[in-house]
């Protein structure tokens, strides 16, 4: 084995070792007060949070299968929706709070459609064929309570402010309804 293979081999050992040591957790808890979650999910991710008083009560979370740190903030993310919280990014921190008041805490604007899943985000959905205002009856009863919509009559937009996995789902439907098919073409 000439030195360069020996480089190679020595690169691809430390490159499966660093896949294998990669960490990962089973988070497992029973009737266990939500801040004990928070405690856990803030050790595992490194991130800091500022938990409103109003945040309170047991959950009971089983993970089957070892979890990467991103996938764990997913899952805290989902059990703080199913338990009507929600996580708001401030700064350096993240806020929980009731989702009833999330949308008065500054939810990030997704201007490229990125964020996926629990996130709490507001997006702005640009209609073609369809005015915004008479969509507005159609998917608001389609939302979750918490959730913020509004039509913005200048530029035919939509205002939408909830999960992303949520607005996904709903945009869908937009495109839908927006799309022009089945629209009859009159030749005057």
């Amino acid at each position: 084995m000439n030195a360069r293979q020996s480089i190679l081999a020595l690169s691809l050992l430390l490159a499966l070792n660093g896949a294998a040591m990669a960490k990962t957790w089973k988070v497992n808890l029973k009737e266990a007060d939500i801040s004990a979650l928070v405690s856990e999910v803030s050790d595992i991710t490194g991130k800091n949070f500022i938990v409103d008083p109003r945040v309170k009560g047991n959950i009971t979370v089983i993970s089957s299968k070892p979890l990467s740190a991103d996938a764990v903030y997913e899952l805290f993310l989902g059990v703080l929706s199913v338990n009507g919280f929600a996580a708001v990014p401030s700064g350096d921190a993240v806020k929980l709070v009731p989702d009833v008041n999330a949308k008065q805490n500054a939810v990030p604007f997704d201007m490229r459609n990125k964020a996926k899943g629990e996130a709490l985000i507001t997006r702005v959905i640009m209609l073609e064929n369809t005015n915004a205002n008479e969509l507005v009856p159609v998917i608001r009863p389609l939302l979750p309570q918490f959730a913020h919509l509004a039509a913005v009559n200048g530029s035919n937009a939509l205002v939408i402010s909830d999960h992303a996995n949520n607005i996904a789902e709903i945009e869908n439907l937009i495109r839908s309804l927006d799309s022009g098919e089945g629209d009859e073409l009159e030749i005057i």
